[in-house]
């Protein structure tokens, strides 16, 4: 029967065993409160168990509790407690190597550029070999391209596009023109000519008009002439209302369309559009000169009617020199007066 060790009594403290005192220090009295001894350091690389505490001893005294003040907030203005001093310097310099780098960058691209520029504009490559003309008429191609300055062996690059254009519109034949190129080599220039209606007689000289009626250049050696020719027009109406003189070349140009679609002018060609002084109209017609006295506008109604009345002295073989088409009050009444 094996013995179990007796347990200590029961409420005895164990005596505290005070050490001795080392060498040079007096040992504490009895009774007073022994100074504190620094613990000797845990050995390296060892474990320690920590001491269970036995149910028999007191447990230890509570925490203290100590205040705290906090620090005091720096002046205002300066830098906050631990925070990392900024460095200005090394912010520059990064910012002129930034600085650097871009102007390096755009140096370059400007060299490339240049040097690209130079070779377009130098390179045999480029240079004009073809230029090819659309819609002329009056113009020869050679005559069109050297107004707009289109050279073949220039380069194409140096060409300025609307400028040629408007060179080659300055030629009152020419009512539009465009410029366009086609790499390497090749320019296109597409004309739009104006095209002569009629013959105006303004003082002593021709103008050429369009079918708009405006009077467009003064008639030359090698213009066409076998044209209708408006007389009545002065000089002194053109300089206070050109516009209204447009409009009446306009509308006489409508009257030959007129008589055209009827055949009468098939049949007696057109040689004369004049103006009287209160606006009527009379037309001459005819190698025999038939006067046509249309009177004031509307028109159509009036060419009819004079396309019926030459038909009916053609059948009986009678020959008009004056026909009175400008009884506004009863329309249906035409005088013939005969040869």
């Amino acid at each position: 029967m094996t013995e179990r060790p007796s347990a200590p009594p029961p409420n005895r403290r164990r005596a505290s065993t005070v050490p001795p005192a080392p060498p040079g220090r007096a040992a504490p009295a009895r009774g007073s409160k022994p100074e504190p001894v620094a613990a000797a350091p845990a050995p390296k690389n060892e474990r320690v168990r920590p001491a269970t505490p036995s149910s028999h001893e007191s447990p230890a005294p509570p925490a203290t509790s100590v205040s705290v003040r906090p620090p005091r907030p720096p002046p205002s203005g300066g830098p906050p407690t631990g925070a990392r001093p900024a460095r200005p310097i090394s912010r520059h310099l990064r910012a002129l190597q930034l600085l650097a780098g871009a102007a390096v960058v755009l140096i370059a691209s400007t060299a490339v550029a240049w040097g690209a520029r130079r070779y377009i504009v130098s390179s045999p490559r480029f240079a004009v070999r073809t230029v090819l003309v659309d819609g002329a008429q009056r113009r020869s191609a050679e005559q069109i391209a050297s107004s707009g300055g289109i050279e073949v062996g220039k380069n194409i690059f140096t060409l300025d596009l609307e400028l040629a254009s408007a060179s080659i519109s300055t030629d009152p034949w020419i009512e539009k023109a465009t410029v366009t190129r086609t790499l390497p080599s090749t320019v296109h220039v597409s004309v739009v000519e104006r095209e002569a209606q009629a013959l105006v007689a303004i003082g002593g000289d021709l103008y050429l008009a369009t079918r708009d009626g405006e009077l467009f250049k003064e008639l030359a050696e090698d213009d066409p002439f076998d044209l209708p020719i408006v007389t009545g027009i002065t000089g002194e109406q053109v300089a206070r209302d050109r516009a209204g003189v447009i409009i009446a070349v306009r509308r006489l140009l409508d009257v030959v369309e007129d008589m055209e679609r009827a055949g009468v002018a098939r049949r007696y060609p057109i040689q004369e559009l004049h103006v009287e002084r209160d606006g009527s109209v009379v037309i001459t017609i005819g190698k025999e000169g038939i006067a046509l006295h249309l009177g004031q506008p509307p028109y159509r109604d009036k060419v009819g009617q004079a396309a019926r009345v030459l038909t009916e002295l053609a059948q009986r073989k009678a020959s008009a020199s004056v026909i009175f088409l400008d009884n506004d009050a009863h329309p249906e009444r035409v005088v013939v007066r005969m040869r």
